[in-house]
């Protein structure tokens, strides 16, 4: 499984240091590949709605996140607050591997 993760916008957001995140989850730690596959499932990705577009707000966070898992690809774009817990803790897993290191 493959996961693409960008962020843009929100407060004080300096573009330059946001570049997006591809995660090849065959070559993350298991136990972090399989918690990212999990929550994929959790959040039925694949067929999940798309979020109602909000109305334009100044300093809205907004995720981009691609999967693909050999068989599908879905790209959803996904703005704060995120309604959905499950697609929420989806995110938070990815802002938490796009920090690490080896991302």
């Amino acid at each position: 499984m493959r996961i693409a993760f960008s962020v843009d916008g929100g407060v004080a957001s300096f573009p330059g240091l946001r570049r997006p995140v591809t995660l090849e989850c065959d070559r993350l730690p298991p136990e972090r590949s399989a918690r990212l596959k999990a929550l994929v499932e959790e959040a039925h990705f694949f067929s999940a709605a798309p979020a109602p577009p909000s109305p334009a707000a100044r300093d809205v966070r907004s995720y981009t996140v691609e999967v693909d898992d050999g068989a599908r690809c879905r790209t959803l774009t996904l703005t704060e607050p995120i309604a959905d817990a499950a697609l929420r803790a989806l995110v938070e897993e990815l802002r938490v591997c796009a920090r690490m290191p080896s991302t």
